[in-house]
């Protein structure tokens, strides 16, 4: 059976990458993955033909690398944080061109439990959101003021481009949501430049931030 690898590397420290999805890059023959993700194993003694995976080449090298997998090459997809959360186990499984049951998933460590951790939160019980690779839509965003108004904490990834912290902040405001809702973002997380920022609705809904982050925000309680 076709076995196509898709491991998680972490949050973006080379710290935080497994031994098994060390070995498994070691031992493949392709190996595809973003610039920064490849850069990550630039001190191992790769053997495996390298290949930069961009957003205009995606369709394309996905399209190549189940090709390679099916004729019997050992190959990798690096995905960063873990496949399944906003990873690239949905843009391979949407090229309609191998099964779950073909997909071999080496999970990571994903920032959103990286941030989870630096804030001291239990996230089992928050609801979780990506708005990456353009998952912005009005029923996402239905469903992130419905969450917050059953008191349920978010934690969420912004969209770099159409829905920024800022963007999320003010569109929270405009929905009905107190300016001074607690808000945290967590920038670079385990990057030597971290930063991790206590703030509100309001001061969010006016400042930049970078593009790899997390935010959290706090929903009000009854009682608060």
């Amino acid at each position: 059976m076709v076995k196509l690898n898709i491991i998680g590397i972490g949050p973006g420290s080379a710290e935080y990458i497994t031994p098994l999805a060390n070995r498994l890059v070691l031992e493949a023959q392709i190996i595809i993955g973003a610039q920064r993700s490849l850069d990550l194993f630039s001190h191992n003694r790769i053997s495996g033909e390298l290949h930069v995976l961009t957003a205009n080449n995606l369709s394309d090298l996905l399209k190549y690398a189940v090709n390679s997998a099916k004729e019997g090459k050992n190959v990798v997809i690096l995905s960063t944080g873990d496949p399944g959360f906003s990873g690239l186990l949905k843009s391979v499984l949407n090229t309609k061109l191998l099964t779950p049951d073909e997909v071999n998933i080496i999970p990571g460590v994903s920032a959103v439990q990286i941030c989870a951790a630096k804030l001291g939160l239990c996230w089992d019980e928050m609801c979780l959101f990506t708005f990456h690779q353009g998952n912005v839509n009005d029923t996402r965003k239905t469903e992130l003021t419905t969450c917050l108004r059953a008191s349920r904490d978010v934690l969420l990834f912004p969209d770099a481009k159409s829905f920024l912290p800022k963007n999320i902040a003010l569109y929270l405001i405009n929905s009905g949501f107190n300016p001074n809702t607690p808000v945290f973002i967590c920038e670079n997380l385990t990057l030597s430049n971290e930063r991790v920022v206590k703030s509100n609705l309001a001061d969010v809904s006016t400042a930049d931030f970078a593009s790899l982050c997390v935010m959290v925000i706090k929903a009000k309680r009854e009682d608060e």
